[in-house]
């Protein structure tokens, strides 16, 4: 019996990871399987580790590629010691957010207990208008791809032996 499925999404580089934030690290996170339990495992770019959660995947590709506090912008060096940083909860799960890859962001440690369990509009409007503009414009694309009906048939104008009936419908 299989305990892994592999995910039905396109592989298109490894940018097509759904995070709302296509900067690194986030852009080296890519979905792989989902595990018998419906969490999603991801790979890191550059990674020889074994597929992993969220969480972890966005450790091991802030370790390898680095990155910037999303509230303030500061640099996190690769395995800096120097640089601590840790993993913030956008929405805090105390308020209803997910424990999810689109709820991760990479904070420096003062921004992150500053924030603490306040929601990112009472934090940082910024912050607020860059994560829900990257939201947006993963849901627009979702609701693209989405196959569309074929109404023409419908509206079309009906004919009797190849001459418009227009009066007949006025």
């Amino acid at each position: 019996m299989n305990m892994q499925t592999k995910i039905e999404t396109p592989q298109v580089g490894i940018s097509n990871n759904g995070h709302w934030n296509l900067s690194l690290p986030y852009r080296a996170i890519v979905p792989m399987k989902k595990h018998p339990t419906g969490t999603i495992l991801y790979q890191v770019a550059g990674s020889n580790k074994a597929p992993s959660g969220a969480e972890k995947a966005l450790r091991t590709a802030v370790e390898l590629h680095g990155g910037d506090c999303f509230y303030c912008k500061k640099a996190l060096a690769k395995k800096d010691d120097a640089y601590q940083w840790s993993i913030d909860h956008i929405e805090p799960l105390s308020l209803g957010g997910k424990d999810n890859l689109a709820n991760y962001a990479i904070a420096c440690q003062s921004c992150n207990a500053k924030k603490s369990h306040k929601l990112i509009d009472s934090f940082n409007v910024q912050a607020t208008e860059a994560w829900l503009l990257g939201l947006k414009k993963q849901i627009d694309g979702r609701l693209k791809k989405l196959k569309k009906p074929d109404h023409s048939a419908f509206f079309a104008t009906p004919t009797i032996a190849g001459r418009s009936n227009r009066s007949l419908i006025m």
